[in-house]
């Protein structure tokens, strides 16, 4: 079974029900399960979607090596997903990935700095806007 691909230029694309799953995981601060998920998804997708979830799986599996005090395996995981994700646009899959990739983005750099300073906070999952083209 494959997944459906959205169309990565609008704002109303549908991803995958599963994609909800992960996105409750996530918020859920269950990286591991979410990393799971969207393993499956990737696995089932063609297309040029395809390498946005796997950016976005090594975004997940880089926080969970962080959150397991793997300040090396976090850093290198969520420097190469970081690259993938930010060859999208913004509103890639319906939803606004800014946030999340500059939150992303600052994450590394704290690792990168040697961990200094208070932890920054783990990116925001967005909203999925894509549900009613109304919301802002």
């Amino acid at each position: 079974m494959s997944v459906r691909e959205p169309d990565v230029s609008g704002n109303r694309a549908s991803p995958p029900d599963a994609w909800r799953v992960a996105s409750e995981l996530y918020q859920a601060g269950d990286l591991f399960g979410c990393h799971e998920i969207l393993e499956h998804i990737w696995r089932a997708t063609e297309g040029s979607l395809r390498e946005f979830y796997r950016g976005l799986i090594q975004v997940v599996v880089g926080l969970y090596h962080a959150q397991r005090g793997n300040r090396v395996g976090a850093r290198a995981v969520l420097a190469r997903g970081l690259a993938r994700i930010e060859q999208y646009p913004e509103d890639c899959l319906g939803m606004d990935w800014g946030p999340f990739r500059r939150s992303a983005r600052c994450y590394l750099e704290w690792l990168e700095s040697g961990m200094e300073g208070a932890e920054p906070a783990r990116p925001v999952w967005p909203r999925e806007r894509y549900l009613d083209p109304t919301v802002q």
